[in-house]
């Protein structure tokens, strides 16, 4: 058994005075690119010239960037990174809030905009661009439309899309990049345009292929977009894939009616149905590009979604015949048609 006399009561004392040499204080080059990836662009730079190996070594490490001043948007900075390891940039310096009246206004920085595309075109890795939130991290979003509309904005954003779908079509920035924020709403490009213009076109033609096929709010028809799709390199492919069917389709939204279960006995329902301007996609897509019978019923069953309550589909009766016309696989075993004349009154949708 340990005596446990021969056991130190404490830790020793350590005198203040004695020099404590504590080696190998340098962290690997891995560590420093994790910190630099949550620090703000102007701390990175300012870490670059700390010492050679800060920036040989690790800056080519780095896989993010957070930009806050538009001073920071340079090619010199940019270089630094030696194109580099950077899948994602975020830039929070596009929009200005500006007081007026007591009443916060907001507006796009053209300085910035000017500046982004020839920054983000120095990094051969990227994934994703973020210019959807401001400096304060507000989502663009909640304030997106009323902002884009101002005559000012309209123009920035505008320049600002006609460099990227130059860069695109260049191969300056990959396809493989994503890009989010003014005019990019859930991805794709929208336009307030009465009239088809050359800008949307162009989008369409060089943005990459999933951007482009969300992008429903361009000027131009359905017909063109999709034709301009399809005219591109995969883009035939990627229109004769399930999956633009099924978005489709999973875009149905609900409205009441009431289903009589006995006699004067009534309860209030929901019913699928589509907007037109779905249904006109959906034909152009099934008659041109895609084949809908070869689709499994149960994942048409799935897009369409079923009642939370029983698991019933009920379906108005005329989206139900023009499923059939574009030859989905399904049949009224399979779902209820309800007739649009049981829908409410009260209820108004697109048809």
């Amino acid at each position: 058994m340990t005596n446990t006399n021969d056991l130190p009561c404490k830790r020793p004392k350590i005198d203040s005075n004695q020099e404590i040499i504590v080696e190998n204080t340098e962290l690997p080059s891995e560590v420093w690119a994790n910190i630099l990836d949550y620090l703000p662009f102007s701390d990175v730079i300012q870490c670059s010239v700390v010492s050679c190996n800060m920036l040989r070594d690790v800056l080519p490490r780095v896989t993010q960037l957070s930009i806050f001043r538009k001073e920071e948007l340079r090619i010199a900075f940019a270089r630094r990174f030696r194109g580099g390891n950077v899948t994602q940039i975020d830039v929070y310096c596009l929009i200005l809030c500006i007081d007026h009246d007591q009443e916060e206004q907001f507006s796009l920085c053209q300085y910035t905009a000017s500046r982004i595309v020839p920054f983000i075109c120095e990094f051969t890795k990227l994934d994703a661009v973020g210019l959807d939130v401001d400096a304060e991290g507000i989502p663009l979003g909640t304030y997106f439309r009323d902002t884009f509309v101002q005559e000012d904005s309209v123009e920035i954003v505008r320049s600002l899309v006609r460099s990227i779908c130059g860069a695109y079509q260049t191969g300056a920035i990959s396809q493989e990049a994503r890009l989010y924020g003014p005019a990019f709403q859930a991805g794709a490009f929208i336009c307030y345009k009465a009239e088809a213009c050359n800008l949307c076109k162009m989008y369409c033609q060089s943005f990459p292929l999933e951007q482009a096929v969300n992008a429903r709010a361009t000027c131009i028809s359905v017909r063109e977009r999709l034709n301009t799709i399809a005219s591109r390199p995969g883009g035939a492919e990627c229109l004769a894939s399930k999956t633009l069917a099924l978005e489709l389709l999973r875009s149905n939204y609900e409205v009441p009616f009431m289903l009589e279960t006995a006699p004067n006995e009534y309860i209030t329902k929901t019913a699928k149905v589509f907007s037109k301007a779905v249904m006109e996609e959906l034909e152009i897509l099934c008659k041109d590009y895609f084949n809908a019978k070869s689709l499994e019923k149960s994942d048409v069953i799935e897009a369409l979604g079923s009642d939370e309550d029983d698991g019933d589909i009920w379906l108005v009766g005329k989206y139900y015949e023009k499923l059939l016309e574009f030859d989905f696989p399904v049949s009224n075993s399979d779902l209820n048609v309800v007739d649009e004349s049981k829908l409410l009154s009260d209820v108004h949708y697109h048809m």
